[in-house]
């Protein structure tokens, strides 16, 4: 039940990114720099981060025991698949990083 409610973060989190990026295409640079800086909304991203996180993770697990693997005699455990996927998801983030950081 957790996991589900972490979704809620997520959505209110993609609004207000929406919401910045609408007066970032606005021309309302200084206000959605100062929404960006607003102490609560800086909180806000925190939890919405380690929620996110929370989800991502238990969802990772969960495909493993959904969808198992099998190799030969053996099939794959939920934790083989949360490894793998996490490591997926940091070589994906880290290539992100260096694409944005290198323009």
């Amino acid at each position: 039940m957790i996991r589900e409610w972490t979704s809620f973060f997520v959505a209110v989190f993609s609004l207000i990114y929406i919401y910045e990026l609408s007066l970032f295409a606005s021309g309302a640079k200084d206000s959605a720099l100062a929404l960006m800086r607003n102490p609560g909304i800086i909180a806000f991203n925190i939890v919405a981060l380690l929620f996110t996180v929370y989800h991502a993770l238990t969802w990772f697990y969960l495909i493993g025991k959904v969808i198992p693997i099998k190799m030969g005699k053996t099939t794959s455990k939920p934790w083989q698949a949360l490894l793998v996927n996490i490591v997926l998801l940091l070589t994906i983030s880290y290539a992100v990083i260096q694409i944005l950081v290198l323009r």
